[in-house]
Protein backbone atom coordinates (compact mmCIF):
# COMPACT_ATOMS: atom_id res chain seq x y z
CA UNK A 1 0.00 0.00 0.00
CA UNK A 2 1.27 3.63 -0.52
CA UNK A 3 3.25 4.94 2.45
CA UNK A 4 1.00 8.00 2.72
CA UNK A 5 -2.45 6.14 2.41
CA UNK A 6 -1.32 3.64 5.33
CA UNK A 7 -0.59 6.71 7.23
CA UNK A 8 -4.32 8.25 6.94
CA UNK A 9 -5.74 4.70 7.63
CA UNK A 10 -3.78 4.24 10.65
CA UNK A 11 -5.35 7.87 11.83
CA UNK A 12 -8.85 7.06 10.55
CA UNK A 13 -8.61 5.07 14.03
CA UNK A 14 -8.85 8.23 16.12
CA UNK A 15 -10.41 10.61 13.97
CA UNK A 16 -12.78 11.00 11.19
CA UNK A 17 -11.03 13.57 8.56
CA UNK A 18 -12.92 15.11 6.10
CA UNK A 19 -11.66 14.43 2.27
CA UNK A 20 -10.57 18.21 2.07
CA UNK A 21 -8.66 17.34 4.91
CA UNK A 22 -7.64 14.16 3.80
CA UNK A 23 -6.03 15.67 0.75
CA UNK A 24 -4.30 18.66 2.37
CA UNK A 25 -2.03 15.66 4.23
CA UNK A 26 -1.47 14.02 0.84
CA UNK A 27 -0.65 17.46 -0.47
CA UNK A 28 1.95 18.39 2.55
CA UNK A 29 3.27 15.35 4.15
CA UNK A 30 6.41 14.02 2.00
CA UNK A 31 7.80 10.07 1.75
CA UNK A 32 10.88 9.11 2.12
CA UNK A 33 13.12 6.15 2.49
CA UNK A 34 15.80 5.43 4.68
CA UNK A 35 18.74 2.66 4.15
CA UNK A 36 19.49 0.81 7.01
CA UNK A 37 21.89 2.48 9.57
CA UNK A 38 20.58 6.13 8.81
CA UNK A 39 20.48 8.44 11.52
CA UNK A 40 17.45 10.12 11.96
CA UNK A 41 18.52 11.82 14.61
CA UNK A 42 21.78 12.50 16.86
CA UNK A 43 22.73 13.55 20.55
CA UNK A 44 22.92 17.74 20.34
CA UNK A 45 21.07 18.16 17.51
CA UNK A 46 17.26 19.78 17.49
CA UNK A 47 14.26 17.75 15.93
CA UNK A 48 12.44 19.60 12.54
CA UNK A 49 10.27 16.50 11.77
CA UNK A 50 8.75 13.08 13.03
CA UNK A 51 7.76 10.42 11.35
CA UNK A 52 5.12 7.77 10.26
CA UNK A 53 7.02 4.52 10.15
CA UNK A 54 5.38 2.70 7.20
CA UNK A 55 7.98 0.03 6.65
CA UNK A 56 11.17 -1.09 8.39
CA UNK A 57 12.68 -0.77 12.03
CA UNK A 58 14.01 2.06 13.87
CA UNK A 59 15.45 2.22 17.69
CA UNK A 60 16.41 5.12 20.44
CA UNK A 61 19.23 5.12 22.11
CA UNK A 62 21.82 6.84 24.35
CA UNK A 63 25.46 7.23 24.35
CA UNK A 64 26.60 6.68 27.56
CA UNK A 65 30.55 6.40 28.17
CA UNK A 66 30.86 5.61 24.46
CA UNK A 67 28.33 2.63 25.18
CA UNK A 68 25.18 2.51 23.44
CA UNK A 69 21.93 2.11 25.45
CA UNK A 70 18.80 0.86 23.63
CA UNK A 71 15.92 2.53 24.78
CA UNK A 72 12.52 1.67 22.46
CA UNK A 73 12.21 0.25 18.74
CA UNK A 74 9.57 1.26 16.85
CA UNK A 75 8.33 -0.74 13.79
CA UNK A 76 5.41 -0.50 11.18
CA UNK A 77 2.62 1.72 11.99
CA UNK A 78 3.98 3.95 14.65
CA UNK A 79 4.93 7.38 15.05
CA UNK A 80 9.07 8.28 15.69
CA UNK A 81 9.82 11.20 17.49
CA UNK A 82 12.37 12.86 20.00
CA UNK A 83 8.77 14.46 21.67
CA UNK A 84 10.68 16.59 23.80
CA UNK A 85 13.10 18.25 21.14
CA UNK A 86 10.70 18.57 18.71
CA UNK A 87 8.22 20.30 21.12
CA UNK A 88 10.89 22.29 22.96
CA UNK A 89 13.54 23.06 20.09
CA UNK A 90 15.91 22.01 22.48
CA UNK A 91 19.33 19.39 21.32
CA UNK A 92 18.47 16.03 21.65
CA UNK A 93 19.82 14.13 24.46
CA UNK A 94 19.76 10.65 22.62
CA UNK A 95 19.98 8.80 18.95
CA UNK A 96 17.39 8.02 16.73
CA UNK A 97 18.78 5.67 13.59
CA UNK A 98 17.13 2.96 11.15
CA UNK A 99 17.68 -0.86 12.27
CA UNK A 100 16.40 -2.01 8.64
CA UNK A 101 15.81 -0.23 4.84
CA UNK A 102 12.60 2.10 6.03
CA UNK A 103 10.04 3.77 4.61
CA UNK A 104 8.60 6.45 6.40
CA UNK A 105 5.85 9.78 6.09
CA UNK A 106 7.90 12.91 7.15
CA UNK A 107 5.92 15.69 9.21
CA UNK A 108 8.15 18.50 9.21
CA UNK A 109 7.44 20.83 12.39
CA UNK A 110 6.53 23.86 9.66
CA UNK A 111 4.03 21.20 7.76
CA UNK A 112 2.60 20.37 11.64
CA UNK A 113 2.08 23.43 12.68
CA UNK A 114 0.65 24.86 9.31
CA UNK A 115 -1.75 21.56 9.91
CA UNK A 116 -2.67 22.64 13.47
CA UNK A 117 -3.57 25.88 12.36
CA UNK A 118 -5.97 24.25 9.61
CA UNK A 119 -8.45 22.42 11.65
CA UNK A 120 -8.54 21.63 15.43
CA UNK A 121 -9.03 17.61 14.64
CA UNK A 122 -5.43 17.86 13.64
CA UNK A 123 -4.43 19.43 17.29
CA UNK A 124 -7.12 16.26 18.67
CA UNK A 125 -5.24 14.00 16.74
CA UNK A 126 -1.76 15.06 18.07
CA UNK A 127 -3.24 15.16 21.61
CA UNK A 128 -4.65 11.59 21.04
CA UNK A 129 -1.17 9.33 19.89
CA UNK A 130 0.90 11.78 22.78
CA UNK A 131 -1.35 9.78 24.63
CA UNK A 132 -1.07 6.63 23.46
CA UNK A 133 2.92 7.20 23.68
CA UNK A 134 2.85 8.13 27.34
CA UNK A 135 0.92 4.96 28.26
CA UNK A 136 3.77 3.04 26.12
CA UNK A 137 6.24 4.41 28.28
CA UNK A 138 4.59 4.21 31.60
CA UNK A 139 3.98 0.53 30.82
CA UNK A 140 7.88 0.09 29.66
CA UNK A 141 8.99 2.11 32.92
CA UNK A 142 6.90 -0.02 34.96
CA UNK A 143 8.69 -3.24 33.83
CA UNK A 144 12.10 -1.62 34.87
CA UNK A 145 11.11 -0.67 37.97
CA UNK A 146 8.88 -4.16 39.40
CA UNK A 147 10.94 -7.14 37.11
CA UNK A 148 14.22 -8.34 37.43
CA UNK A 149 15.50 -8.91 33.93
CA UNK A 150 14.35 -12.78 33.02
CA UNK A 151 10.70 -11.27 33.87
CA UNK A 152 11.30 -8.39 31.42
CA UNK A 153 12.96 -10.27 28.45
CA UNK A 154 9.84 -12.95 29.19
CA UNK A 155 7.47 -9.88 29.01
CA UNK A 156 9.44 -8.19 25.53
CA UNK A 157 8.54 -11.98 23.79
CA UNK A 158 5.31 -11.81 25.33
CA UNK A 159 4.62 -8.75 23.67
CA UNK A 160 6.87 -8.56 20.33
CA UNK A 161 7.63 -12.03 19.30
CA UNK A 162 8.29 -11.05 16.08
CA UNK A 163 10.29 -7.73 16.77
CA UNK A 164 13.27 -10.24 18.53
CA UNK A 165 13.48 -12.20 15.23
CA UNK A 166 14.46 -8.18 13.83
CA UNK A 167 16.98 -7.14 16.19
CA UNK A 168 20.29 -8.13 16.77
CA UNK A 169 20.69 -10.24 20.38
CA UNK A 170 23.10 -7.54 21.51
CA UNK A 171 20.45 -4.45 21.06
CA UNK A 172 17.87 -6.39 22.56
CA UNK A 173 20.32 -7.03 25.29
CA UNK A 174 21.17 -3.40 25.72
CA UNK A 175 17.42 -2.80 25.46
CA UNK A 176 16.62 -5.11 28.79
CA UNK A 177 19.73 -3.56 30.64
CA UNK A 178 21.91 -6.52 30.59
CA UNK A 179 25.08 -8.12 29.03
CA UNK A 180 24.77 -10.28 25.43
CA UNK A 181 26.03 -13.33 27.44
CA UNK A 182 23.22 -12.77 30.21
CA UNK A 183 20.76 -12.52 28.16
CA UNK A 184 21.95 -15.81 26.34
CA UNK A 185 22.27 -17.42 29.77
CA UNK A 186 18.01 -16.50 30.35
CA UNK A 187 17.20 -17.31 26.36
CA UNK A 188 19.31 -21.07 27.35
CA UNK A 189 17.71 -21.22 30.62
CA UNK A 190 14.13 -20.42 29.61
CA UNK A 191 14.00 -22.93 26.58
CA UNK A 192 14.66 -26.07 28.69
CA UNK A 193 11.69 -28.11 29.50
CA UNK A 194 10.71 -27.43 33.13
CA UNK A 195 11.26 -30.89 35.30
CA UNK A 196 7.63 -31.88 37.15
Amino acid sequence: MNPLESFLNYIRQFIAFTPDEEQLMRQHLAVEEYPKGTTLLAEGQRSEAFFFLQKGCVRMYYLVDGVEKNTFFYTENQFVSSYESFVRATPASHYIACLEDSTMVVIKKEIAFSLLSASPKFEQLSRMLMEEELIIYQQMLSTFVTQNAEQRYQHFMDKHPELAQRIPQYHLASYLGVSPETLSRIRNRLSRPSVS
